[in-house]
């Protein structure tokens, strides 16, 4: 019994912990993840000292990442607006995430064929994951952005998610028949906006006409077993995800369909945005324990060799020199410094990694190199985000210098030379 008081006393200060780090990095520009993950490290340092440990560590982390997976893709699809005047910014973050994507991951497939003398296959299988910009850190640390900076990330960030899982298991699965699984690859897309559309419909039509007292919470768990069923049929879950989360933030513009005029919605606006905290509440309890948990998986004995340093310094390379030219030529906004740092690795690239065989993995890859590779990146991210908060600043500040402050001169005037108007009583011209 005392056990499980020390177990509940744990588990309610991370979150009451978790809610800090948020508090601080609204504030101080960095982001909760950075602070969860050395949490974690030092919850591993202290846990180790007392001769205590977290069971099941390895069932656990999958897990709990892919629900934060599913809940992160949701809750920034939930919070996109489709129009005509944001279709440019969304192509630019398409292109964006698909060519870095590929031109990191060939880099990064080169740097592990040629390091550890592996096949180009099993040189990409390890590249993917670490090329894949992890929404569950971009997202999140986008807060502070402009808004226009912010939808960008959350479009690239979700997309090269997607893109990312796609290309992994296409290679993971098609044992050299690369060409014929891509083709199916795109017709499980296709295939995956469809069913997509066709939940978010349901979805539509459950929230405007259940009024029980607990509903929200049956939703989530159908689309958790909307992904785990897609994963199964070999479908494209993430798709699903987003196209969920899209038409029901944007369900106006598919209201004119002859079967969907049909539905009527009572209070649609106000129960979407009450379904939306509840993504939210969600999305930071998962969020706050896979990062923790992250950084206590990760032992420091492993971070403390000069080959692992050297290697995740040439893969941290491999992602952001291309970035900065691919940003600059397809972001399309003189503005986007910022975007350089938005490409963190996290909770898509671990649960990738995780999610190799046994007989696909290298058996001399430092797996430290990946932990660091995870912390370097959140700490660019870290800084870009101080960087532009502080300029900012300076524009704010800057504006404010320029504007000149209105004329306060005042005119003294003689009111004894003024005489009042015919009939007007005042107390120096009384009536006679």
């Amino acid at each position: 019994m005392e056990l499980l008081n020390w177990i509940l006393l744990a588990l309610s200060g991370i979150i009451i912990v978790s809610y800090l780090f948020d508090a601080f990095a609204h504030h101080s520009r960095i982001p909760s993840v950075v602070l969860l993950i050395f949490s974690g490290i030092l919850l591993r340092i202290v846990l180790d000292y007392f001769g205590f440990s977290i069971p099941l560590l390895d069932m656990l982390l999958p897990i709990i990442g892919t629900l934060g997976l599913i809940l992160i893709v949701l809750e920034g699809a939930l919070d996109l607006k489709v129009t005509r005047e944001n279709s440019g910014l969304i192509a630019r973050a398409t292109i964006c995430s698909l060519l870095g994507l590929l031109i990191t991951g060939g880099l990064i497939a080169a740097l592990i064929h040629y390091s550890f003398a592996v096949d180009w296959r099993l040189s990409w299988l390890y590249a993917v994951p670490m090329a894949v910009i992890s929404s569950a850190v971009a997202i999140p640390a986008a807060a502070s952005l402009s808004p226009k900076l912010r939808e960008f990330v959350i479009y690239e960030s979700s997309i090269s998610d997607i893109a990312g899982v796609l290309l992994f298991y296409t290679l993971l699965e098609g044992q050299g028949n690369f060409g014929l699984r891509a083709l199916t690859s795109v017709g499980t897309v296709g295939l995956s906006l469809v069913v997509g559309f066709i939940a978010a419909i349901v979805l539509y039509w459950l929230i405007s006409r259940i009024e029980a007292h607990v509903r929200f919470v049956p939703m989530i768990a159908g689309i958790a077993l909307m992904y785990a069923g897609a994963k199964l049929l070999h479908l494209a879950p993430l798709v699903i995800v987003m196209v969920v989360g899209l038409v029901l933030n944007n369900f106006i513009l598919v209201k004119p369909l002859p079967l969907v005029r049909r539905i009527r919605s009572y209070n649609f606006g106000e129960e979407l945005d009450t379904f939306k905290h509840l993504i939210a509440e969600a999305t930071f309890v998962i969020r706050t324990f896979f990062f923790v948990l992250l950084g206590y998986s990760t032992l420091i004995s492993d971070l403390m060799h000069t080959h692992v340093w050297i290697l995740a310094t040439a893969l941290v390379a491999c992602y952001l020199i291309p970035r900065i030219a691919i940003v600059y030529f397809f972001a399309g906004d003189k503005k986007i410094e910022p975007l350089l740092w938005f490409a963190p690795k996290g909770l898509i690239t671990i649960l990738l990694i995780l999610s190799l065989p046994e007989s696909e993995l290298i058996e001399s890859f430092p797996s430290g190199a990946i932990m660091l590779l995870v912390l370097m990146s959140a700490l660019l991210l870290t800084y870009g985000n101080v960087r532009y908060g502080k300029q900012h600043k300076k524009k704010i500040q800057a504006a404010q210098q320029e504007e000149k402050p209105a004329d306060t001169t005042t005119v003294s005037i003689d009111t004894t030379a003024i005489e009042p108007p015919p009939g007007q009583i005042t107390p120096d011209h009384p009536i006679k």
